[in-house]
């Protein structure tokens, strides 16, 4: 026992499944300063709302953080998922968040290799699919809310796929889906893959090399019953009706959030993203057309609707990593990688390298110091003792990016904006905010909402503007921020 256990721990395919559990760190992560985990603008609201509701055991109902839509009606959609990231926080300060989002990544990463393992039944096609995966994601990788829905969807494919091999267990859909909902938006998602599934057994035919298989009058049974379960189950959450209409609120009243914040643009077929994403396309229809293999009309579905969702807007190339590489895991089984032969193993050199990458790995997660000074390579930490002492009680202009970050370490100075986006779009604040550094009557925007403070990055043409306005002094100046105070303010101090 012991033996056949030591054989399967020091196995190439356990050497190649390191690899990928260390690979966040070679896709998208600053394994010198961890950056860009701390870079992300909404972890900050994420950390003030989790506090929030675990202080008073009551969910919020109204904004508490803004000036400009101060006691306005808000949902928070993605409450439950803040609550990890603040119990980290509270643990291990920066670290934990760090951790935690590492974890996340990992369950993922295990998720789409199990996927890709089970199509292909081939280690290396699994593996080395898994790692496109992996840099697709690098996208959303950080400390973000989407990944517990990724976590969800991964879960949701891996039941479709067993009901599809005629296990039972499809009912597992009812939980899963009234635990996402509470987690992030991204149930939409979900939900409209597990329709087309269902549509995919509607016909059955043979359609060149697609075919389709109909659903027996049990499964359609079970297929019916679990939708309408999921259906209801998006109603056990703490605001009703309105969390479950969320989702189209983006769609349909968020019109100006997805022009404006970056992820949601389509992606840019210059850029790595886009080359990468166009290899996976091209080499899925060369491996099609080279050995004509058959293709369920389901992954046929699947496959387009995440490479159009992937490349409509290039948050979502998550999850056509998610969905495509498994497929393509296929096809490199059955055209690049031999089968594993367990008789080749070079179990020691197996053993140096899964050690070398588990050092590295470790050796590399770095401590709260080291994180939370990278935060002042992207945030105004060096502005918060003169935003304290001269902006209180005062209206104040921040950059959007900023605005989290403000409500976690700045509480006595209520923000302009901040990246929830929806509420200040709704009430008009948003636009205001893009009319105003873009200067388009920036002046007029400023006297509107009665601003004292401004707080910009040194390169914001409003900051030229004002820099060079009687109005307006300098209270604080580095590279990363400016500080102005309007003098009738001033004075008032």
């Amino acid at each position: 026992m012991r033996l056949r256990f030591w054989q399967k721990l020091t196995s190439f395919p356990a050497m190649l499944i390191s690899t990928l559990f260390v690979s966040p760190f070679f896709a998208s992560l600053d394994v010198q300063q961890g950056g860009p985990v701390m870079r992300d603008p909404d972890i900050w609201w994420h950390l003030r709302n989790a506090q929030m509701l675990l202080s008073t055991h009551h969910f919020i109902r109204a904004d508490a953080y803004s000036f400009t839509t101060l006691g306005q009606p808000w949902i928070n959609p993605e409450w439950l998922a803040e609550i990890p990231y603040y119990l980290a926080f509270r643990l291990f300060a920066e670290r934990g968040i760090f951790l935690m989002m590492l974890l996340v990544v990992d369950i993922i990463i295990a998720g789409v290799l199990l996927l890709c393992y089970r199509r292909s039944q081939n280690i290396g096609a699994a593996w080395l699919a898994t790692w496109i995966a992996v840099l697709l994601a690098a996208i959303n990788i950080g400390p973000r809310t989407i990944l517990f829905g990724w976590l969800c969807f991964l879960a949701e494919l891996i039941l479709l796929d067993n009901f599809r091999r005629g296990r039972n267990g499809l009912w597992l859909l009812v939980p899963l889906f009234a635990l996402w909902i509470n987690l992030h938006g991204s149930w939409l998602i979900g939900f409209s893959f597990f329709l087309v599934f269902i549509a995919s057994g509607v016909v059955q035919g043979s359609w060149g090399s697609i075919e389709s298989v109909r659903w027996s009058a049990k499964q359609w049974r079970t297929l019916i019953v679990v939708a309408f379960g999921s259906l209801a189950a998006l109603f056990i959450n703490p605001y009703g009706w309105r969390l479950a209409a969320y989702p189209f609120d983006v769609i349909f009243h968020q019109r100006l959030n997805i022009v404006v914040v970056d992820e949601w643009s389509s992606v840019n077929f210059q850029s790595y993203y886009g080359v990468l994403i166009f290899l996976i396309a091209a080499g899925l229809m060369l491996f099609t057309l080279g050995q004509r293999r058959r293709w369920l009309l389901s992954d046929v579905l699947f496959a387009l609707l995440a490479l159009y969702a992937g490349v409509s807007h290039k948050r979502f190339l998550f999850l056509a990593g998610i969905v495509i590489c498994p497929i393509l895991a296929v096809e490199l089984g059955n055209h690049v990688f031999s089968p594993y032969d367990p008789r080749k193993d070079k179990r020691w050199l197996n053993v140096l390298i899964m050690a070398a990458f588990y050092f590295f790995a470790v050796r590399h997660v770095p401590p709260s110091a080291k994180l939370h000074a990278a935060e002042a390579q992207y945030f105004p930490a060096a502005a918060l003792p003169a935003l304290n002492s001269n902006c209180a009680g005062q209206h104040l202009f921040n950059l959007y990016e900023w605005g989290g970050y403000l409500i976690w370490n700045a509480r006595g100075v209520p923000v302009f904006i901040d990246s929830r986006t929806d509420i200040f779009e709704h009430h008009g604040v948003l636009l205001d905010y893009l009319n105003m550094v873009t200067l388009r009557n920036s002046l007029k925007v400023l006297d509107k909402y009665q601003i004292g403070c401004v707080l910009l990055n040194p390169d914001s043409g409003l900051v030229y503007l004002l820099r060079n306005s009687p109005d307006w002094s300098i209270a604080h100046e580095d590279t990363i921020s400016v500080l102005l105070i309007r003098k009738a303010s001033e004075n008032r101090n």
